[in-house]
């Protein structure tokens, strides 16, 4: 049995800018979608715990023709990477089960990059059956088919290389050019659920078609200067507390929906407290991040979002990627 594992991630900075091409910090979670692959057999089975899917069977000829099964089927993401790969030498047969619990809290979903982190860890599994070696740009083009061609790759980065990573794409859809970053240790961060999901390629939908259609776009541009100053500041906290407020405008201008009602009430805690609270990624939902120097005020927060009926995620830096064993 082949086994492969690929963590989540969240955006501590950048998002949306990062479509514009300016960068973004990414950090790789402790959040790991798990992919077991087994040959054998006379066809393909297919099984997933986390995501609802139902089981399926299909044989090696259906899984190489040209026409992907449902986006809702577990056969799709196989699907999507065989193609992707010199597939010629595939077993007649085998069992494929992807556990994407980790990314779960009970039955919602927690927005930790779990689609990213899945296709990159069935990706690894079928170049470790077929004796490839995994690749970055490869692995990418996957999560973009997948994703009809939307978003920025910067999720399937941290799948692939974990660690802290600095995101820059260059034209779309492209490799981009993740590098190894570092935070300041006076800096401390607290992850809150914020208790309902929402829909990453929803927001990322809505903002390239305001994005194309709008007269004025110094809102996001404003939010790229500051996502990439973040990246030289000597003042971190000064420079968090302008990009969310450059966040906030491009919500405001291009009605994306970010700052939804559950974030709103987080940032108002938080600017009480005295430390700089952001939703991590397209928003509206899952999860935000809480920033400050000082622990105990930091503490103070998230006592008082627990307060508020929100739930702290406990999250650490995932230093290594996509990980293969047998």
């Amino acid at each position: 049995m082949i086994e492969t594992k690929a963590p989540g991630k969240v955006v501590l900075w950048g998002e949306y800018a990062v479509l514009l091409g300016a960068p973004a910090l990414v950090m790789a979670v402790d959040r790991r979608a798990v992919c077991h692959l087994t040959p054998g057999g006379e066809a393909w089975g297919f099984s997933a715990a986390g995501f609802r899917a139902p089981d399926s069977t299909l044989s090696k000829e259906r899984l190489l023709e040209a026409i992907p099964p449902a986006p809702s089927e577990v056969a799709s993401i196989p699907w999507h990477v065989l193609h992707a790969l010199e597939a010629s030498k595939l077993t007649a047969g085998g069992r494929v089960h992807i556990d994407t619990r980790a990314f779960y809290r009970g039955e919602n979903k927690l927005g930790l990059g779990s689609s990213a982190a899945v296709s990159v860890a069935v990706y690894a599994a079928f170049c470790e059956l077929l004796d490839h070696t995994p690749d970055y740009r490869t692995a990418l083009h996957i999560h973009h088919s997948l994703q009809g061609r939307l978003g920025s790759g910067i999720d399937v980065a941290a799948a692939f290389f974990g660690g802290l990573l600095r995101f820059q794409r260059d034209a779309a859809p492209s490799p981009g050019n993740p590098h190894r970053a570092r935070l300041p240790e006076s800096l401390h961060i607290t992850f809150i659920w914020t208790g309902h999901s929402s829909a990453t390629t929803d927001h990322v939908r809505r903002f390239e078609h305001w994005l194309r259609d709008v007269d004025n776009s110094e809102p996001v541009e404003s939010l790229a200067r500051s996502s990439s100053d973040l990246f030289a500041t000597e003042d971190l906290m000064s420079g968090l507390t302008d990009y969310v407020s450059n966040l906030k405008a491009l919500d405001a201008a291009a009605e994306l929906g970010i700052y939804h009602p559950s974030h709103a009430t987080l940032d108002r805690v938080a600017i009480e407290c005295g430390v700089v609270y952001k939703p991590c990624g397209a928003g509206g939902g899952d999860v935000g991040a809480a920033f400050s120097e000082d622990p105990a005020t930091l503490r103070t927060f998230t006592d008082r979002a627990a307060g508020n009926g929100f739930t702290p995620i406990a999250l650490e830096i995932a230093s290594n990627g996509v990980e293969i064993s047998r």
